[in-house]
């Protein structure tokens, strides 16, 4: 059986979600570094018809769409299950995912982490502009997220889960600037969780350089 292929930076935190999941699954993989200027581009269009990242190819069978992605990797291979079989920690599970693709990620993602990292890497002037407009939606994602985690130690339930590696990627991004330590500063139980979530050998050996 072939290795997976997973397409896409290793800078990207759905990239890095998808790579993760991989990683706690203990299957090895190979990814094939696409940039970001080349998204949009052949071959990598014919891959993900909408010029996004990640995508997925395992012995012939190509996906795309990091939930989707996420998922398979969770059926396909052994090991612990990272989905719930309760229909509570499940449907949390599925909510929390559902919230960074539908808010945290525009925000976070677009409007935070690319405005500061990528668009400089790309000769692009930072748009602070941006960032300042969309620190009130990721601040209200990150309360979200921390109240339907309240204490547990994982945030669908006492299981670790596909949310919990949807959740950690760009959260471990956005403590690195002052604004992210101080949202996180406001919630401490999220931010006890993304301590934790850091030290898992998962995330560890897949966490994109200089990160």
């Amino acid at each position: 059986m072939a290795r997976p292929i997973v397409y896409g930076p290793a800078t990207s935190p759905y990239v890095w979600s998808a790579r993760a999941t991989l990683a706690e699954k203990g299957v090895a993989h190979e990814l094939v570094e696409v940039p970001a200027t080349g998204f949009r581009t052949e071959p990598h269009i014919s891959r993900h018809p909408f010029g996004k990242v990640p995508a997925f190819e395992h012995d012939g069978f190509a996906l795309y769409e990091t939930q989707a992605i996420m998922r398979y990797i969770d059926e396909a291979f052994a090991a612990t299950p990272l989905q719930p079989i309760e229909v509570h920690p499940f449907s949390r599970m599925n909510q929390i995912m559902g919230i960074v693709d539908a808010y945290l990620a525009p925000s976070l993602v677009g409007g935070v982490l690319y405005p500061r990292i990528v668009a400089p890497r790309l000769g692009l002037p930072t748009d602070e502009a941006k960032v300042a407009a969309s620190l009130p939606q990721v601040k209200l994602c990150l309360g979200e997220i921390a109240r339907l985690a309240a204490e547990q130690e994982f945030l669908a339930g006492d299981m670790l889960s596909l949310a919990d590696f949807m959740v950690a990627p760009p959260l471990i991004y956005f403590k690195k600037f002052p604004e992210g330590q101080a949202q996180l500063g406001e919630l401490p139980s999220l931010a006890a969780w993304l301590s934790r979530m850091e030290e898992r050998q998962s995330l560890k050996v897949t966490r994109p350089p200089g990160v």
